[in-house]
């Protein structure tokens, strides 16, 4: 007996604080009715959303591999296209922080920014020397 009363007064105490949740007085929750459907108000079915917010960045995929971080493709008509950033580069810096020890995604969040705006990218390119220096302007990144 002593189980059941516990357990039917978890059952009050829950549907006062879902009832409450939804919007229902106070005196309404905790009222006399004991029809379980009492506090329940239809709710909405959520609707998933094919879309995701707008991404804006230098349009470059970039992979990370013991360290060292890599373009991997550049997407056509993207400001790293248009900047001249090539597949195989390897970011060393971005706006003049060096990138060693950073995550991929640490990464990706510095090339990410609103639209228009430039970031410094300084990548070591096979068969270059000395490191290059290249301005990119951020865009809308266009999902196809």
């Amino acid at each position: 007996m002593y189980s059941l009363a516990m357990v039917r007064v978890e059952n009050v105490v829950l549907v006062a604080v879902v009832a409450l949740a939804l919007g229902a007085p106070a005196s309404r929750a905790i009222g006399p009715s004991r029809d379980p459907d009492y506090f329940v108000r239809p709710q909405p079915t959520p609707v998933a959303t094919p879309f995701a917010p707008p991404i804006s960045g230098i349009g470059a995929a970039i992979s990370e591999d013991s360290g060292v971080c890599r373009i991997v493709h550049v997407l056509p008509d993207s400001g790293a296209k248009a900047a001249g950033i090539l597949p195989n580069d390897e970011i060393i810096r971005v706006d003049g922080t060096s990138v060693a020890g950073f995550t991929i995604d640490d990464i990706a969040s510095l090339l990410r920014g609103s639209p228009g705006t430039r970031v410094l990218v300084t990548v070591k390119r096979p068969g270059v020397e000395k490191p290059l220096d290249i301005w990119v302007v951020r865009a809308p990144i266009k999902v196809r």
